[in-house]
């Protein structure tokens, strides 16, 4: 009998235990009370549903990277990209590496032009 160490892949704790089978693979529950997802597979089915997958694709939209050439990367379809990114609640300005927009300040003109004045 081989025991394999699993840590919480949203927390890294190393205390979880078992909790049943789902689609014929182990799942696991993490007794970390702060943790913030409870229970997690030790091995997915598919790339999608990996949490190091979702976390890598705020990743490569924050760097500039387009919703294909995610897909193309990460080896998931580009429909999945776009719902992971809807779900992914906006961040303020200078949070995680995004620069601040410098046409935020500027009002729209006429014909919703940026006319260079700054709003108070």
């Amino acid at each position: 009998m081989v025991l394999v160490a699993l840590s919480c892949p949203f927390c890294g704790s190393t205390h979880v235990g078992k909790n049943g089978f789902s689609n014929g693979k182990q799942r696991y529950v993490c007794k970390n009370s702060a943790c913030s997802q409870k229970t997690f597979y030790a091995e997915y089915t598919y790339n999608a549903c990996k949490p190091e997958t979702q976390s890598s694709i705020i990743k490569l939209s924050v760097n500039g990277n387009g919703t294909r050439a995610i897909s193309r990367c990460l080896g998931i379809h580009r429909d999945t990209v776009t719902a992971a990114l809807k779900k992914e609640p906006p961040h303020k300005p200078g949070e995680r590496g995004i620069l601040p927009n410098p046409f935020d300040q500027y009002h729209p003109g006429r014909n919703g032009r940026n006319v260079g004045v700054l709003s108070r």
